[in-house]
């Protein structure tokens, strides 16, 4: 077997005794490591890339933008800039003359496919004299509620899903990602090569390529990164592919009722096998239905191609069989260890995702330096691994290691740029600060791991502490002197974690038995494990007037009157203060 294969599990079990997951994951394997890891469930599979026809429900000229219907009772954001010129309610030979006025784009970054054809095309320069002028945005020509109408009918394509608080993002400019291409059918440019594409004789191929072929006014066609080498025939079969789907689109949306979906994105499997099966890449799939959709995709979309696939007839599930499972599971954790004794510690925070560089047991150089050096020289293949695995977003902090030489932090930012270099993900970098700190931002291109596979603890409500025992007992402490005072010669119940019933008995007898002879009262103890730990409920056990005493909102505890209670002895242990002493002594005497 190569030291390269492919692994899509579906975990379907076809069992009598068995009901079957509706989870399939993906993984690559490099060298028995995995650098790409995929997971879709039936019930959240990625609406990123779907196509709807909706219509526009509310124009905001305030924040250059609308809101669309693009399902029942689903609406979603689309911004101006992201309106197509297709849309605007303008004259047919003014749209004829801008279209005419933008230059093409022989360079167009592949990450960037689905940020919109304007956005792009407002970056182009057109040389005029000694100068340059650049172009300006649709969208400063002209004002919203001019150009745009509310029930207006549009396609739109979503690029950012809902998540939290925050509606889903849209965009008329359409994007079909193929295997070699990405076709625009309502681009501004006319697209060009990847610029991750950096050999000279190369793009100079690919764009002749691209000039032979016949595009659609209006449209363009960017060569992806893996089109590298690919000859015409191979770039214009996908080419006619893409082109046949986006007449297929176009037919449904003129026949559906308004707002529709029209047109689904690839799931995993198709995206996985598209995007990263090449020469060399063996694919090897658990499960009949995977393998059916994987034979059919190659059949249909990547016609002539060699690619190599086979189906898994082991016992052992085919991630346990290959090694892939554990390190899977690693990514659960915040520590990640690196091979020479060094640790990373990943956290994620609401404003950025902090990455922390510790050398920890890794010695053997000669200086403190030299060891700061290698470890963050070693910590840096392992960080752009871990943020491509875990599907880390947004502003992500590193924390390296201090370096004094000028000479080292250069090394080490240049080798983390290196490491992104082939992230399918638009990554900007900083540079190392005087504190040691290096920022940079990525692309979200899916959800992070914990998003879609972990939920908020019920003990630590996200904060990932909870209060020690010392802290709550001091708290009950307080609150039940502060009660007493106002309720003396009563009893009182107290209902808590056995850990923290277990606290109040080792370390607070003597604090307890002094508040009981202060005001006269009778403390019992409950045991309830059901509660959080850092939670307690104080009972009174007649009837007392509590003079609008009410409890501090944040104290954790509850105060109730439990004189129309029946207590349930079977499930929870009760104790006295009292009886406690007298049994203690008792044990002593026999000693």
């Amino acid at each position: 077997m190569p030291s390269d294969y492919w692994v899509i599990l579906p975990k379907l079990q076809f069992s009598e005794n068995s009901t079957c997951s509706n989870e399939v994951r993906v993984a690559l394997s490099v060298n028995n490591k995995v650098v790409e890891f995929e997971q879709e469930f039936k019930e959240k599979k990625q609406l990123r890339g779907n196509i709807y026809v909706a219509y526009i429900k509310r124009i905001e000229p305030s924040l250059q933008a609308v809101f669309i219907e693009y399902g029942k009772n689903k609406q979603g954001f689309l911004s101006f800039s992201e309106i197509s010129l297709d849309y605007f309610n303008i004259p047919e030979k003014e749209k004829e003359t801008i279209f005419e006025g933008y230059s093409n784009d022989d360079c167009i970054e592949e990450a960037s496919a689905n940020v919109s054809s304007d956005s792009a095309a407002s970056k182009n320069v057109n040389e005029s004299g000694s100068g340059f002028v650049r172009e300006v945005p649709l969208y400063k020509k002209y004002k919203l509620q001019d150009v745009i109408s509310v029930n207006q009918k549009v396609l739109v394509q979503l690029t950012k899903e809902e998540r939290g608080n925050k509606g889903a993002s849209f965009t008329t400019y359409i994007t079909l990602v193929g295997r070699y291409c990405v076709f625009m059918p309502n681009s501004m440019s006319k697209g060009g090569v990847s610029r991750r594409i950096e050999d000279a004789n190369v793009r100079k191929q690919l764009k002749e390529i691209l000039s032979s072929i016949n595009l659609p006014k209006r449209s363009g066609l960017i060569v992806r990164t893996v089109g590298s080498g690919k000859n015409k025939k191979e770039i214009e079969q996908d080419y006619n592919y893409l082109s046949s789907l986006w007449q297929s689109i176009q037919k449904n949306a003129f026949s559906v009722n308004v707002p529709s979906l029209i047109y689904n994105e690839a799931d995993v499997i198709m995206r996985s096998v598209r995007d990263f099966c090449s020469d060399g890449i063996e694919v090897i799939v658990s499960g009949k239905e995977a393998f059916e959709a994987v034979r059919q995709y190659a059949n249909n979309a990547l016609k002539g191609s060699k690619l190599c696939y086979r189906l898994y007839r082991g016992y052992a599930p085919i991630f346990t069989y290959y090694g892939i499972e554990d390190q899977i599971s690693e990514l659960y954790s915040n520590r990640v260890e690196l091979p020479s004794g060094g640790s990373l510690i990943i956290t994620l925070t609401e404003a950025f995702v902090s990455i922390d560089v510790n050398s920890g047991k890794m010695t053997g150089e000669d200086s403190i330096e030299e060891t700061a050096y290698r470890t963050n020289m070693e910590a840096v293949p392992e960080i752009s691994r871990q943020v491509n695995l875990r599907g880390l977003s947004g502003l992500i902090v590193v924390d390296f290691i201090d370096m004094l030489k000028y000479q080292y932090c250069r090394a080490v930012e240049s080798a983390i740029k290196q490491a992104f270099k082939d992230d399918k993900a638009k990554v900007q970098f900083s540079y190392i600060n005087d504190f040691g700190l290096m920022v940079f931002s990525r692309q979200r291109i899916k959800p992070n791991i914990q998003e879609i596979n972990t939920t908020e603890c019920l003990h630590c409500k996200g904060t990932g502490r909870v209060k020690s025992n010392e802290v709550i007992v001091s708290s009950i402490l307080r609150d039940l002197q502060h009660i007493a005072n106002k309720n003396r010669n009563k009893s009182f119940d107290l209902v808590a974690h056995s850990a923290v019933i277990a606290h109040i008995f080792n370390n607070k007898r003597n604090t307890v038995s002094t508040i009981e002879k202060e005001f006269n009262i009778t403390l019992n103890v409950s045991i309830d494990n059901s509660l959080d730990v850092n939670a307690f409920v104080l009972k009174q056990g007649d009837d007392v007037n509590l003079n609008g005493y009410k409890p501090l909102q944040n104290s954790g505890y509850q105060i109730g009157d439990s004189s129309n209670e029946e207590a349930d002895n079977s499930n929870k242990l009760r104790g006295n203060f009292w009886l406690t002493k007298w049994l203690s002594r008792l044990l002593s005497s026999n000693n």
